[in-house]
């Protein structure tokens, strides 16, 4: 079904005016959901973006993500400010790739039953996002994988640790779906 959406983002057009134009205001939601052998990921992060340049957009907003660990009956709970930059570029009238890089600082809780810790989290992403302009007001944007550097600090009863991770997630089940709004756009 997402590859369904996504070959349906990419190949499906309608002729309609979609570019970015400098001082353009939008209001982009995306949201995630997986549920996989009982484990769960929760993902939702509305951004307020303005027009830089054409087709160049700056975002500010934040994130909120909440995973549970079946197994273990771990979960993890993170708060995140974000800021972004996001550049399309016009693959047909209605259709466009943008590159979306983000920064991102978090703070959240785990609790395994026992312990609970505080998270730091600060990380660098790279996601892929295409676009599909409805009409000039609004556009679905989806993403699939991401590169992702982040340091994160654990804090707990038990001690401080330390962690510096560089991902590649190509994975399927990890896409994310949006939808914006152009609130100048006629």
């Amino acid at each position: 079904m997402r590859n369904l959406f996504v070959i349906f983002l990419l190949f499906g057009s309608l002729a309609s005016f979609s570019q970015i134009k400098d001082g353009a205001k939008v209001v982009d939601l995306s949201l995630s959901y997986t549920n996989s052998n009982g484990n769960t990921f929760f993902f939702a992060q509305p951004l307020i973006g303005f027009g830089v340049n054409e087709n160049k957009l700056l975002y500010a907003g934040f994130a909120y993500s909440h995973q549970y660990f079946d197994f273990s009956g771990d979960t993890e709970n993170l708060t995140s400010l974000i800021i972004g930059y996001e550049k399309l570029m016009e693959l047909n009238s209605s259709v466009y790739f943008a590159p979306f890089f983000s920064g991102s600082y978090g703070i959240g809780k785990s609790d395994d039953g026992f312990t609970k810790e505080d998270i730091n989290n600060l990380s660098l992403t790279f996601r892929p996002r295409i676009h599909y302009f409805m009409n000039s007001k609004w556009s679905l944007v989806a993403s699939v994988g991401a590169v992702q550097l982040s340091n994160k600090v654990v804090e707990g009863a038990t001690g401080k640790s330390t962690s510096n991770i560089l991902s590649l997630n190509l994975n399927s089940s990890n896409v994310f779906f949006g939808i914006r709004l152009n609130l100048n756009n006629d």
